[in-house]
């Protein structure tokens, strides 16, 4: 969980920089995909892993799973403003 919320805080300080230079969509389209590939690493998990395999193996899709929630939710809330009208 800790290294989940690391990435998400390196993520969260370089999104900005990312959504300039890339535009929003990339970066958007940047976290969805990485949510797909944290959440399908799960479909390679092996019961015959020792308990340390285990915990790397699920802290690293934790941690692609941080940066793709902190992506996706730049690309979302930028969106929702550019759509909201000034006076709301």
């Amino acid at each position: 969980f800790t290294l989940y919320e690391l990435a998400g805080a390196v993520t969260n300080l370089a999104a900005g920089v990312m959504g300039a230079k890339w535009g929003i969509k990339s970066t958007l389209i940047a976290g969805l995909i990485l949510q797909l590939c944290s959440y399908g690493m799960l479909f390679g998990w092996n019961p015959e892993w020792n308990k340390d395999q285990a915990i790397i193996f699920v802290t690293f899709a934790q941690m692609l799973a941080g940066i793709a929630k902190d992506l996706t939710k730049l690309g979302g809330k930028t969106v929702t403003k550019l759509v909201t009208p000034e006076e709301q």
